[in-house]
């Protein structure tokens, strides 16, 4: 079995993601929103460990996703790496998406709608080649329980023709 990674006709370019500054965290939908303040949490340094590790799980508990909260800490880790200095609370604040929460939403998205060559692209441009298959197999279980509680993400196409502000 080959793994055909060239882009499909039609396909988002990587490029395009770069220009997501504009997007605003109100522009997302539920299960966006949720991912992207999962990323910002998990990405920051806190000053109780243990309270963060039971807020992000608390937080998959009652979003129905209890069973991927260590697969996603891992694909963040992988991803981002070291924690930020910043606290959460002034990251959390940010209206504005970065390059990496809307990779990682569109990579999301890709794997949703079976298009894993175009979700590796978007992984493999966020890390080392080591790194994205370890994220992406994180991500894949993300998606496919995402999908089984209906959470759709849209992808980048989507995203990007959402209102500015």
């Amino acid at each position: 079995m080959t793994f055909d990674a060239s882009p499909p006709a039609g396909s988002a370019s990587l490029d395009d993601l770069k220009g997501c500054e504009g997007l605003s965290v109100c522009d997302l939908t539920g299960a966006e929103r949720f991912l992207v303040w999962a990323i910002r949490w998990e990405s920051s340094v806190h000053d109780d460990p243990d309270f963060a590790l039971d807020c992000l799980q608390e937080s998959f508990d009652r979003a129905g996703l209890s069973t991927v909260s260590s697969v996603f800490r891992s694909y963040v880790a992988i991803v981002h790496g070291a924690p930020l200095p910043s606290s959460p609370a002034s990251r959390m604040g940010c209206w504005r998406i970065n390059a990496m929460e809307a990779s990682t939403l569109h990579a999301i998205a890709c794997l949703q709608a079976g298009l894993f060559g175009d979700a590796w692209r978007t992984v493999s441009s966020l890390c080392t080649r080591a790194g994205a298959t370890r994220a992406l197999l994180a991500l894949g279980e993300l998606a496919e329980e995402l999908t089984l509680i209906g959470g759709h993400i849209r992808p980048w196409p989507a995203l990007k023709g959402a209102r500015r502000l």
